[in-house]
């Protein structure tokens, strides 16, 4: 049910807002947010199917199974409530998303908490990939017993005979296991992604973007550390699934795979280009627990019919495998401890990272500048000395009052995690924005605060970017805040949604902030008494 509100307030940023009266589910909440790594525009026509053990509670934001990806490519997936989810008693689904001419996405998931949960989810176009990434699928079957009929496989980008190819072959006889060792039989759908090194992006199209946390030892071993990636020779992600979309974990005997390789990929161990004979470091992703573990090393060979040089390497298990040359390098550290005039300012300001030893920058980002906030730099090379400088220019508004360098801070030293001071005592304290979502009733009547919505969020953008930001989250009994976000004499387009945010049925355009205030004016008798 839903009712259109009268909004009293003059040049009100929300005017003619609707309101659902169902209160969005908020607890075991799963939020998809799709993505193509191409840039192209999101599939339409999206086929979104639920599988798995608690299949049947599985229910959008609002309790309803009418399962759909909107606007912003968000998707967003609740345990019925009342549903009991523990470690000891997991909730378990798998979500799948099938669009014309885009690999289609079957991603599982195991919740043991209420926790709300964010996943960042590829949505690969089969036809305009990105210009270093190919996928291709092909069909096979296996018995009752989850051995592989007949030898099957694929290969990427089998009609382009000048790309670079990878081709996964599973063989006959081949057994496929589940994740909790259950044998998985019936009509097969094997899927490749082949991530190849002929650019610099080839990173960001690995999990982790070049960055491997707590990598494990081969076959399980003990964790090894954080590595970064200083060569890439290349990646495949491999997946198997049946019609009930039961994703495959284990292949025995394990599965055959081959990637071609750029002959200009650098051999960090010998100094030179690879080789023939050349052994590569391998490591596999498995992205249901988000794991990396040290592999048994691929082994550069030249492939008789095309004279490319390409990597060998098995599949015992259907995860990601990335080969290449990593370095050892620091979890966290150092850290950098902020003392300012700044108390509860929602806004991040512009750090650069200052490598010491060579003056050049490490890294930029923007971080909390709030008095006491500890800044964290993580994944840096083993001993390397560090200072941090801070800018008065945030990522909300741009350059302050002062606009330049506003502080350095003294060296500190990469895994050392003593907390180093930088002193922010001449960063001004930005100018403050009161908002408030005011009801308002009829003469002689009250507000019901228990009939308000239970959530209602706005957020804002940059005039006509669509780069959205919240902005104030509201409820039926906390409904003023203070934000830093917005500037008075700038435009702004906001929206807002009482969904918990899988819709968001308002948009007002170029709106003007002309005051230190923000407030919406709703009069709307049915939330009266």
């Amino acid at each position: 049910m839903f009712v259109t509100l009268l909004l009293v307030a003059c040049r009100n940023p929300l005017d003619g807002v609707t309101i659902g009266l169902k209160d969005p589910i908020q607890d075991g909440v799963v939020e998809f947010q799709f993505y193509d790594p191409a840039g192209n525009s999101l599939p339409v026509g999206n086929q979104i199917k639920i599988a798995g053990p608690d299949a049947q509670q599985v229910v959008t934001t609002l309790n309803t199974k009418k399962y759909k990806i909107n606007s912003d490519g968000d998707l967003l997936l609740a345990a019925l409530p009342g549903t009991s989810v523990s470690a000891q008693s997991p909730f378990r689904f798998t979500v799948v998303a099938e669009a014309y001419n885009y690999l289609p996405v079957v991603q599982s998931v195991v919740l043991t908490s209420l926790n709300r949960q964010t996943r960042p989810i590829r949505r690969i176009s089969l036809l305009n990939p990105p210009p270093t990434l190919n996928a291709a699928l092909a069909t096979g079957r296996a018995d009752a017993n989850g051995a592989v009929a007949a030898t099957f496989g694929v290969t990427t980008a089998a009609q382009k005979s000048d790309a670079d190819h990878a081709m996964v072959t599973l063989t006959s006889g081949t057994k496929l296991t589940n994740r909790e060792g259950n044998v998985v039989g019936g009509e097969l759908v094997l899927s490749v992604i082949h991530t190849n090194a002929r650019s610099d992006e080839a990173a960001s199209y690995i999990p982790g973007g070049g960055i491997m946390s707590a990598v494990a030892g081969r076959n399980g071993g003990p964790s090894l550390g954080n590595f970064r990636f200083l060569t890439i020779a290349g990646s495949v992600t491999i997946k198997v699934y049946n019609e009930q979309y039961e994703l495959v974990r284990s292949l025995s005997p394990a599965g055959q795979w081959t990637m071609d390789l750029n002959p200009n990929a650098y051999n960090v161990s010998k100094s030179r280009a690879i080789q023939v004979g050349d052994s590569i470091p391998l490591f596999s992703y498995d992205e249901f627990i988000s794991r990396w573990q040290m592999e048994r090393p691929g082994v550069v060979s030249r492939n008789a019919q095309t004279g490319r040089l390409e990597c060998r390497a098995e599949a015992a298990q259907a995860v990601a495998y990335v080969a290449g040359w990593a370095e050892s390098i620091c979890a966290e550290g150092p850290y950098f401890k902020v003392s300012s005039k700044l108390a509860n300012v929602d806004v991040n300001y512009l750090c650069k990272l200052i490598d010491v030893t060579t003056g050049k920058q490490a890294a930029s980002f923007y971080a909390n500048a709030n008095n006491g906030s500890v800044i964290r730099i993580t994944n840096q090379s083993k001993n390397r000395k560090l200072k941090l400088q801070l800018y008065d220019e945030t990522d909300a508004w741009g350059k302050g009052t002062k606009g330049g360098l506003i502080a350095e801070s003294g060296t500190g030293v990469s895994c050392d995690q003593t907390p180093v001071a930088i002193n922010l005592a001449a960063l001004p304290v930005p100018p403050v924005m009161k908002l408030e979502f005011s009801f308002s009733c009829p003469n002689g009547t009250t507000l019901n605060e228990a009939s308000l919505p239970a959530l209602i969020i706005t957020q804002y953008s940059e005039v006509g970017q669509g780069n959205w930001h919240d902005l104030i989250r509201a409820t039926r009994t906390n409904r003023k805040a203070t934000s830093y976000k917005l500037k008075v004499g700038r435009h702004y387009d906001f929206r807002a949604s009482t969904d918990g945010g899988a819709t968001w049925p308002l948009h007002q355009p170029n709106y003007l902030v002309d005051k230190p205030e923000w407030i919406l004016k709703i009069r709307a008798e049915m939330y009266c008494k």
